[in-house]
């Protein structure tokens, strides 16, 4: 399968979890299958994703928190995968999506690649709920019960690379705007404040 596809079936069972993307392939598609603005696309800070998603799910434990990660992002922080351990906030739910490359920058292969264990490594650092799916019907199949479980858990989705990626266009936003859209999309889901009156 290719990114698109892994996308389109976790935006399907995404039943309104707030999500944070790395930035590459998966954020576009993820922006392309859901036009989301309560949803934060970590341009620009590659491998933080986990980290502001983290810390999301600590601040708002009543909501579904989603980190769609990659990869390239993943391995840019690996220690990331202590702290959701130690932290252990059930409304977390962590995706990979692994094509073993750097697709934005040319299909680099990843280090490693092939060899290394997402899964086990978020296995041994304390996440209990891990597992790697490599086709759509199992990845259509098992979210039901991922969605349901209780988090934190990991899931590694196997794509393929895809040369076709930048057909898909990325959000059409970034930086500030980024931050003020997803910030009064929260305000308005949740009906909490978080700018103040001149706008920080």
């Amino acid at each position: 399968m290719f990114a698109k596809d892994a996308i389109g079936i976790l935006a399907k069972h995404r039943d309104g979890a707030i999500a944070v993307c790395a930035l590459g392939v998966a954020s576009n598609e993820w922006w392309d299958a859901t036009k989301a603005e309560d949803c934060f696309h970590v341009h620009g800070a590659m491998g933080f994703a986990a980290s502001f998603a983290l810390g999301l799910a600590l601040a708002l434990p009543n909501e579904k928190i989603w980190i769609i990660n990659s990869d390239g992002s993943l391995c840019m922080n690996l220690g990331c995968l202590l702290t959701e351990a130690a932290k252990a906030p059930a409304n977390l739910k962590h995706f990979v999506i692994d094509n073993q490359v750097y697709q934005t920058v040319g299909a680099l292969p990843m280090v490693n690649r092939g060899v290394t264990d997402y899964a086990g490594i978020a296995r041994s650092a304390g996440i209990r709920n891990t597992r790697t799916i490599d086709s759509p019907i199992e990845l259509d199949r098992q979210l039901p019960e991922i969605v349901a479980e209780r988090g934190p858990s990991f899931t590694v989705v196997r794509i393929e690379p895809d040369p076709s990626y930048l057909n898909t266009p990325p959000t059409s936003y970034e930086g500030a705007e980024m931050k003020y859209r997803f910030g009064r999309a929260l305000e308005k889901r949740l009906g909490i404040q978080i700018f103040n009156s001149s706008g920080y």
